[in-house]
């Protein structure tokens, strides 16, 4: 079908939504940010969701490690050099004189304790869940300035997985989330007002060189529109995520940002518990009519939910081509088979989650609909679409697709698929013995032999299983004030470095 769509760019209204009063141009001293959504939690173990890594990742707290963003090598951080010891036992060798927010000491301590919190099954830790699942870590202090990192498995690329670790003081609580992190970074917090900022200032004992800029504020508003004309009119001096039908001036900068949008597919629920149907959906989406209407006219048609950069990418899968009467022809047969084609699906949405999300959603709605498909569309706030995205769900749910997107920024496949794509991920909707043991001897492997099980591993769930509709490799556009000094990475998405944003 036909999807060059109007997309209405509602500039009527802008000053009201804004605020009557008069913009405050901000001083030299602060810096307004102003993002899609507020965190969901500021805790230092959280931060494998996007949405709170840009706010405390290497602002309030930092890891061991940090990745290269040109080339994801790992590059030192509040560990200055690492080995391997043998081939379960990793050593660390920590950063002396570095303090906490709340004046207690970082040392090899610190490190056992955040990383014994953070695989803490009450607790339920993002980066528990995803980046060290499937993994038992265990940190033994050598003595303040070394630290031991031992596991259960062979983890060969244990030292990038550190990078995903931040490290809270030890007054963290152990029995439940922090609202107040105290990290070892260039800011600390200030204040979380729910609903309207997230205020951080810098931190005087930092260790490391100090942020220009002394005070930061993260606000959220959900319209592209809105976040660029903050920009316009002084109230902010950084906006993410523009759409692209903003983002029109010199001002805006577009860069890929290592997402890739997608739809999950609840395969274990009918009629999605059959392949016929799955492909069916992902023959019916006009991916070449979406780039440049509503999505970015940069944006890559994705075959597989990791961009090119990430080691393990299967160049051979071939991307779905648009065949709305091929779907149709499957969806006949499936019914035929008695497979209940004509039930409703639900299409869950998340407001906000990229520009144009709604309308991406409406588009591939009517193709569906084209196509034969029952779909209603909901889109839902944060915190609803999170409790779709993460177990436990009920068991008798309604068929459904989930708009995603799904980000590595770390350059190994592991940091990915299995808490996406394993029978017991946190997010996965299949349970497949086969691709269980392709991710986990993949997870194990080195090398060429690492490389060619991924690349079968992301095959077999693109052409066996299609439990997923994957969509494009992302572009995102910041709209950046004139007089400010900020260089965009590939890591952007998920962090904000506000030490590196200056003024002119």
């Amino acid at each position: 079908m036909d999807v060059t769509m109007k997309i209405s760019v509602v500039s009527a209204g802008i000053a009201l939504l804004l605020g009557a009063a008069i913009p405050a141009y901000s001083a030299p001293d602060k810096l307004t940010v102003v993002v899609t959504d507020e965190p969901k939690s500021l805790d230092p173990c959280d931060t494998d969701l996007s949405g709170n890594s840009r706010v405390v990742h290497n602002n309030i707290t930092e890891a061991l490690v940090n990745l290269n963003p040109k080339d994801g090598s790992v590059v030192a951080s509040l560990a200055t050099d690492w080995r391997q010891v043998d081939a379960l036992t990793w050593e660390f060798k920590l950063r002396e004189g570095v303090t906490f927010h709340d004046g207690k000491t970082f040392d090899a301590d610190a490190v056992v304790a955040a990383l014994k919190r953070a695989q803490d099954p009450p607790l339920a830790c993002e980066v528990g869940l995803a980046t060290l699942k499937g993994v038992k870590f265990t940190a033994v202090a050598v003595n303040p300035t070394t630290v031991l990192i031992k596991t259960d498995v062979v983890e060969p690329i244990l030292p990038n997985k550190m990078s995903a670790l931040d490290i809270g003081s030890p007054a963290t609580p152990s029995d439940g989330k922090t609202r107040a992190p105290a990290g070892t970074g260039p800011y600390q917090l200030t204040a979380w007002t729910p609903g309207q900022s997230v205020t951080l200032s810098a931190y005087g004992g930092y260790w490391g060189e100090k942020p220009p800029i002394k005070h930061a504020t993260i606000i959220w508003r959900a319209e592209s529109a809105v976040r660029a004309a903050m920009v316009d009119t002084g109230e902010a001096q950084i906006a993410y995520e523009i759409a692209p039908q903003d983002g029109t001036t010199k001002q805006d900068h577009a860069f890929p940002n290592a997402e890739t949008s997608l739809l999950r597919i609840d395969a274990q629920i009918p009629p999605f518990n059959d392949k016929r149907v799955r492909e069916a959906l992902n023959l019916a989406i006009d991916r070449d009519g979406l780039i440049g209407t509503i999505f970015h006219e940069n944006a890559q048609k994705a075959m597989q939910v990791v961009p090119p950069s990430v080691f393990g990418f299967n160049p051979d899968i071939p991307v779905w081509t648009y065949d709305p009467e091929k779907a149709k022809s499957l969806l006949a047969a499936a019914k035929t088979d008695g497979v209940p084609v004509d039930k409703e699906i639900v299409i869950y949405g998340r407001i906000g989650i990229y520009p144009n999300s709604s309308e991406s959603l409406e588009a591939i709605q009517a193709m569906l609909a084209d196509a034969g498909f029952n779909a209603r569309l909901e889109m839902l706030e944060t915190s609803p679409w999170l409790k779709r995205l993460l177990k436990p769900w009920e068991k008798e749910r309604q068929p459904s697709i989930l708009q995603t997107q799904i980000d590595n920024t770390e350059g190994d496949a592991v940091f990915t698929l299995p808490n996406r794509f394993t029978s017991d991920g946190n997010q996965s909707t299949i349970a497949d013995a086969k691709l269980d043991k392709l991710i986990a001897d993949a997870a194990k492997a080195t090398g060429d032999e690492r490389k060619k099980l991924f690349q079968e591993a992301f095959r077999y769930i693109a052409v066996d299983a299609v439990n997923i509709a994957p969509l494009f490799h992302m572009v995102t556009i910041a709209r950046v004030a004139e007089n400010v000094n900020y260089s965009l990475d590939v890591q952007a998405g998920n962090e904000i470095k506000l030490k590196s944003v200056s003024y002119r």
